[in-house]
């Protein structure tokens, strides 16, 4: 399923992680290979995923029950990348992360993720300051545009 255009915008997440390629992730073709675009993915999600632990002022389990890239446009080094992150819907024991690669001004990779809360190792209802405080990170949707 393709994407929706809006979420291709850069102002529309709440929290954006500038991480700098490393040439070790270069392909032979010159490009940031798929691999390595997805582990800065992830490291923007560890990053996002500590902002809100931080704030909560505990760590609880939280596990990944699915995560998906879609690449849109080639990543070259050296130049720096931005990962906009934000929260796309919560559940009653989940929530849903997108997330958009932006390079030199251009989207180039979208990724969305759901996490799961398990303290046990099954889903659990997450705990209300967390729900509160993925609320406010929620991706800003533009208006007139259904989410």
């Amino acid at each position: 399923m393709k994407p929706p255009a809006w979420r291709r915008e850069r102002e529309i997440y709440p929290v954006i992680t500038k991480l700098e390629p490393r040439y070790h992730d270069v392909d032979g073709l010159g490009h940031i290979n798929n691999i390595a675009q997805a582990a800065y993915f992830d490291e923007a999600r560890f990053r996002f995923s500590q902002l809100v632990f931080d704030r909560i002022g505990q760590r609880p389990r939280i596990v990944t029950a699915d995560s998906r890239v879609s690449y849109l446009a080639e990543v070259f080094y050296p130049a720096q990348v931005e990962i906009g992150t934000g929260i796309v819907r919560t559940g009653s024991s989940s929530y849903e992360l997108g997330q958009a690669m932006f390079q030199n001004g251009d989207c180039v990779a979208l990724c969305m993720t759901i996490f799961v809360h398990a303290p046990g190792g099954a889903g659990q209802p997450l705990p209300g300051e967390m729900r509160s405080i993925l609320q406010e990170l929620l991706i800003r949707v533009p208006e007139g545009v259904a989410g």
